[in-house]
């Protein structure tokens, strides 16, 4: 999942998965490897609002990157032209 969409959009409808589920798979693989402990999860992608936080912490993301509602506040149109 793209941020300020600057991606060509081969990329962003076709490489990758959605952030929530890859950041469940790589904690869940994590736990079940028993390194979770020594493993910092950064996630980072469409996190826009203070739920979008919370429902990154609680999938289990140690950090949050949140830049796109900033892009937004200060104008950003999404126009694929940064």
């Amino acid at each position: 999942e793209g941020g300020t969409g600057a991606a060509p959009s081969e990329f962003i409808n076709s490489v990758g998965m959605p952030m929530l589920q890859g950041l469940a798979l790589v904690h869940s693989l994590l736990v079940g490897a028993g390194i979770r402990d020594k493993v910092k999860i950064i996630a980072a992608g469409k996190i826009m609002s203070g739920m979008s936080i919370l429902e990154t912490l609680a999938y289990g993301a140690d950090l949050c990157n949140s830049a796109r509602g900033m892009l937004f506040a200060l104008g950003c149109i999404q126009a694929l032209k940064c």
